[in-house]
């Protein structure tokens, strides 16, 4: 075997990879702060609990009385910071992230294992205008690194569980589950009860764009939980779609929780012709002196957005000898030049066209090659 071959899900990062995604990462940051969400940073190692564990790397460490486990979402982290460090500050506390992360398995859409998280959470916030707020800081921020296309699908697991909740046997649950998550509503209603025949073909059908599931929303309206969900869908919608008249908005009710902590709306962008999503954000609980907390927020997937942005990235670059003077460099720096230096006494444009580089300096003056 290969001793430089890396486990499935990882890779190395280099050169336009690399540059791309420090790039597009301080941008989003930038925008995050003049938006005001103040920056934090947490580790990349916390003891393991039932709520982090979930796909995660667990290390095993006999000198501690707990196991660490590697982050593999940064959400819970911050969730904690708010509740501690940050437990008396004014709400909704607004902040943001960066960091990388690291999963045990992959996913047919996701098949990495790490890659770089850059997010932003709104905490301790109910109203439906936070959820808005994400979302159209989500938009801003995918379309100042030149992401086009975008389309919104939108969620809440409130009629998900309505179904589930009325179905006692635990094996039907399951079976519901998984016929569900296969889009088939046929082997679905053999295990579900007959009056809640029509509530699960409403559910599976209310797949799609919005404006066309709206009358099969309505019909999910069948309890107080379910009805503000409805209502906040179509609030959120409306409000978003005020700014920006030009996105695509999609439903989808049956997906179950891809993490543990998300509760109530959920939303996930994608662009088109990419694979896998580009962001993706809700609702969940934070516990602030013991008390819950409704918050909302999301993250961007880094390695997806460099995929995903049409920027036509063109590096500046030029070829100066070693002596060439401070004042010189600054010159070239100032008008978007990359400089790289020149160490040998060899033909200088020799070595511009070896490594790639479409201009150098000779005798003071830029030459292009």
């Amino acid at each position: 075997m290969n001793k430089n071959l890396l486990p499935l899900g990882f890779k190395d990062e280099i050169f336009d990879q690399a540059t791309l995604e420090h790039k597009y990462k301080n941008i989003i940051i930038n925008l995050f702060q003049l938006n005001g969400y103040a920056l934090v940073k947490p580790p990349l190692i916390e003891y393991a609990n039932k709520q982090n564990v979930n796909n995660a790397f667990l290390i095993k460490e006999k000198n501690e009385f707990k196991d660490f486990v590697l982050r593999n979402d940064m959400t819970l982290q911050v969730a904690r910071l708010a509740s501690s460090r940050l437990k008396n500050k004014p709400r909704p506390l607004k902040l943001c992230y960066y960091g990388e992360v690291i999963r045990k398995k992959g996913t047919m859409l996701r098949p990495e294992r790490q890659f770089l998280q850059v997010g932003a959470e709104c905490i301790g916030e109910d109203s439906f205008l936070a959820d808005v707020e994400m979302l159209d800081l989500a938009y801003q921020t995918l379309s100042a690194v030149g992401i086009r296309n975008i389309s919104i699908e939108l969620s809440s697991c409130e009629f998900l569980n309505f179904l589930i909740n009325n179905v006692n046997n635990n094996n039907f649950r399951e079976k519901i589950m998984f016929f569900i998550r296969k889009k088939d509503i046929n082997n679905c209603l053999k295990y579900v009860d007959p009056s809640l025949h029509s509530y699960a073909k409403n559910l599976l059908f209310c797949t799609g764009n919005l404006v066309e599931k709206k009358e099969f929303l309505k019909n999910l309206m069948v309890n107080k939980n379910t009805e503000n969900s409805a209502k906040q869908l179509l609030s959120i919608y409306s409000a978003f779609s005020l700014k920006h008249s030009g996105v695509n908005f999609f439903l989808d009710l049956s997906e179950s929780n891809y993490f543990d902590y998300h509760t109530g709306i959920r939303f996930t962008f994608f662009a088109k012709n990419i694979r896998g999503e580009i962001a993706r954000g809700g609702r969940y609980i934070s516990k602030k002196d013991f008390k819950s907390e409704s918050s909302t927020g999301f993250t961007c997937y880094m390695d997806t957005i460099i995929r995903a942005s049409t920027f036509n990235q063109q590096e500046n670059k030029i070829l100066i000898p070693f002596d060439t003077s401070s004042s010189r460099k600054k010159d070239l720096i100032s008008k978007d030049y990359i400089i790289e230096t020149f160490f040998g006494n060899d033909d200088i444009k020799k070595k511009a066209k070896e490594k790639n580089i479409n201009a150098c300096l000779v005798n003071n003056k830029i030459i292009f090659l």
